[in-house]
């Protein structure tokens, strides 16, 4: 349920933002900022969630895997709704997923895994996950 919650989260935002950036701002040339406010909306948005995620996680990596699938499938939304708006070359499309998938998947993945390390080290207290817990009052040994 939870990679569900932010694969629509996350996809329907981005659908939304294409939405409202070609309504608002209807352009032909290319709109290099609308696109690097999206990049950055996708660190921050990333980051912060996986922040919140680590910071209520019990274990590490079933976070890390629900965050890099919602990665893979952000990554591979860009060149399919290129390839479904603007026709379909294969060229294009063999091209998007070897260089855009990878960097918007990047984008996704990258700032996650680092507020997930932060979040679950400021859960913890700064302890590692490997020290030995503390002996209980009163013994000995």
């Amino acid at each position: 349920m939870k990679l569900l919650v932010r694969l629509v989260a996350i996809l329907g935002a981005s659908a939304l933002y294409t939405i409202v950036v070609i309504n608002l701002f209807p352009s032909e040339d290319a709109d290099i900022g609308s696109g690097l406010i999206y990049f950055a909306a996708l660190l921050v948005v990333s980051g912060v969630w996986g922040l919140w995620d680590g910071y209520h996680a019990t274990t590490l990596p079933p976070v890390f895997v629900r965050w890099a699938v919602v990665a893979l499938a952000v990554g591979l939304s860009g060149p399919l709704k290129i390839w479904f708006s603007e026709g379909r070359d294969t060229a294009v499309l063999l091209s998007d997923l070897q260089y855009l998938t990878p960097f918007v998947a990047g984008l996704v993945l990258v700032p996650a895994a680092i507020g997930i390390a932060l979040g679950y080290a400021l859960s913890r207290g700064g302890r590692s996950p490997l020290a030995t817990p503390a002996r209980p009052a009163g013994s000995d040994r």
